[in-house]
């Protein structure tokens, strides 16, 4: 089990850091962004605008990190506290202190890059956390890789046809500055549009490669043939397609241009066997791929993650299965052999048999249960045992304190105290004593039970103890111990459970 004393650094993991990542990467983006378009070159003043950023944005780390960590609601406002009041009290001071202006870095535009890395992840973390919300499949497919690299080339679309739409002949007065008038698009907005779906046909034809390069070469060639092959076919593959790309391209009027001006093509001449045509094709295919393989290996992890999930809920419910029919015929013998002696106590048995197959029917099928109800499910089992055989058996219990605070996986330790009574009272007709005690320390618990060794009663390999184990392996990995031992004549048992406070 974790020892809950263990130092604040050995605790510490790479996975931990693994939350910061969206906003160290959109930090370093604005940085580079911010150093090269201030013409500088000396790695002090890159070094420097780095480190002032990461300092000015601590506000936004602690509010990524307390929005993961805390429910919705919480989290929503912590986040909003972090990313819109933090930067509204930078543009105080900025419109109020002309010296502060002049030093700080945290802009418009970081704050939007640190904005959408972190609230993009936290959305994608919570879709995956939550499956049961009704918006998850939406969600999920639109984080897919197919829909971001769509959503990609289409942005690219539309900001290039924005460029274009602002200036008067971009193709024919190049190069031209990358702004956007956002008046003229509105205003000239047929113009706009005649850009616009002539540059999407461009972003289609490099979305047409990329679905090629992910379904055909990848998940076909590669997956079925191995690594030769797949080398082949996309060797044959961008010696074909670049020459036939490039001819749909010089199909659209935006590249019906005079002799010697620099068309839309990668190499921005009509030759379509142009080499820097072979070149783009080239490195679009050698970035994408290890992309793609790198998504589609996160998706196999998932996959495979959810399979195991899955096989372990099945293996439960079928361990499951087999407590709640060895509680009954137990039960229901006892019912039967005291309705055979008119016993008068029998209207008392049944109506413990009702409680306990209620719990076992309705708490029993949940994931966890608090503790205080699993004690009281054991106390009803004890008093249902008195009612058959209290002239001979002795039960020493102890119940620990707080029982609310922690939760338990159902019918968990009822195992140990139905094998006691079924190895250890069953058997014999002689006065017996079981001991049943549980204590709790922090947030461990511990349970002991012992019974008589009867002769000729092997316990150690019932059903129960083995469903027992398998069930502790499956709920509590790494979080229990269970050790069983003889000790003059006393079968003994004890298990150990590190519990999830409610």
């Amino acid at each position: 089990m974790q020892q809950a004393n263990t130092p604040i650094w050995q605790r510490f993991s790479i996975t931990q850091l693994i939350i910061f990542l969206p906003l160290i990467a959109a930090i370093m983006l604005d940085s580079h962004i911010r150093f090269l378009s201030s013409h500088m070159d000396s790695t002090s003043q890159y070094l420097a605008i780095n480190i002032q950023l990461f300092l000015q944005c601590i506000p936004f780390f602690i509010a990524h990190a307390f929005a993961y960590r805390l429910l919705l609601t919480p989290a929503t406002i912590v986040w909003l506290s972090g990313f819109l009041a933090y930067p509204s009290l930078l543009l105080v001071f900025n419109n109020q202190l002309l010296n502060f202006s002049q030093w700080q870095y945290l802009d418009a535009q970081c704050w939007v890059l640190c904005a959408s890395a972190s609230g993009v992840w936290l959305i994608t973390k919570r879709t995956n956390k939550n499956n049961n919300v009704l918006s998850n499949k939406w969600l999920k497919s639109l984080f897919s890789l197919d829909t971001v690299v769509f959503i990609v080339l289409l942005g690219w679309a539309i900001v290039t046809s924005s460029i274009l739409n602002t200036h008067t002949d971009p193709m024919l007065n190049q190069p031209i500055e990358p702004v956007i008038d956002v008046y003229k698009v509105f205003t000239q907005f047929d113009t706009f549009l005649g850009y616009l779906w002539q540059i999407t046909v461009c972003a289609g034809l490099v979305y047409g490669v990329y679905l090629l390069n992910r379904y055909l070469l990848i998940r076909y060639v590669l997956t079925y043939h191995g690594v030769l092959i797949f080398l082949f076919a996309s060797l044959i593959s961008l010696v074909v397609l670049t020459p036939i790309l490039t001819s749909c391209l010089l199909l659209l009027p935006i590249n019906d241009l005079p002799s010697g001006i620099a068309n839309l093509t990668p190499g921005g001449n009509d030759n379509i066997f142009s080499p820097e045509n072979y070149q783009f094709v080239f490195l679009f295919l050698a970035i994408s791929t290890p992309i793609i393989l790198a998504f589609e290996r996160q998706q196999q992890h998932v996959q495979i993650s959810n399979i195991a999930q899955q096989q372990t809920k099945t293996e439960l419910m079928l361990l499951q299965q087999q407590i709640n029919p060895h509680f009954l015929f137990n039960t229901l013998n006892n019912l039967y052999a005291l309705t055979l002696k008119k016993a008068d106590n029998a209207p008392d048995l049944v109506m413990q048999l009702a409680n306990l197959l209620r719990y076992s029917v309705y708490e029993g099928q949940k994931a966890q249960v608090s503790l205080e109800k699993e004690i009281n499910y054991l106390k009803g089992f004890i008093a249902l045992q008195h009612l058959r055989s209290a002239e001979r058996c002795n039960f020493d219990v102890q119940w620990p304190e707080y029982q609310q605070h922690y939760l338990i996986s159902p019918l968990l330790l009822i195992m140990i105290l139905e094998n006691a009574i079924k190895h250890g009272v069953e058997p014999t007709s002689q006065k017996v004593t079981v001991v049943f005690k549980i204590t709790m320390a922090d947030n461990i618990l511990t349970l002991f039970s012992s019974n008589p060794i009867l002769p000729n009663n092997n316990s150690e390999h019932g059903v129960g103890l083995n469903n027992l184990r398998r069930r502790l392996t499956l709920l509590y990995p790494n979080k229990h111990t269970l050790i069983i031992n003889e000790n003059k004549n006393l079968w003994q048992t004890t298990l150990k459970l590190e519990l999830a406070a409610c």
